[in-house]
């Protein structure tokens, strides 16, 4: 199954008599939905271990996502000021002649 994620999207960190993590791609109670769960008396330690393992995997995943909108933005400012020196120079040339 594929799930569209969406600026609407919603996490739940449900904690009931057992521990678990709703995420709803879509926003809240909209379309399909994804919980991690643990099996019944998992010992505590198990599980923060485990969700200090999947909190640092999504902070890489995060981190890898804004170098990439980093270097965009990067990449979008150094188009826009050759298109300025362009336009700069062309005026120079113009001036001139």
């Amino acid at each position: 199954m594929t799930t569209f994620w969406t600026d609407r999207v919603w996490v739940d960190p449900g904690f009931s008599s057992e521990p678990s993590l709703n995420i709803h791609p879509e926003g809240q109670n909209r379309g399909s939905d994804f919980t991690l769960l643990f099996p019944l008396r998992t010992p505590i330690e198990t599980q923060l271990e485990v969700a200090d393992k999947v909190l640092a995997g999504v902070q890489k995943w995060r981190d890898q996502i804004a170098a990439l909108a980093e270097q965009q933005r990067t990449a979008e400012d150094e188009l826009a000021a050759a298109r300025e020196e362009i336009a700069r120079l062309k005026a120079e040339a113009e001036v001139a002649a």
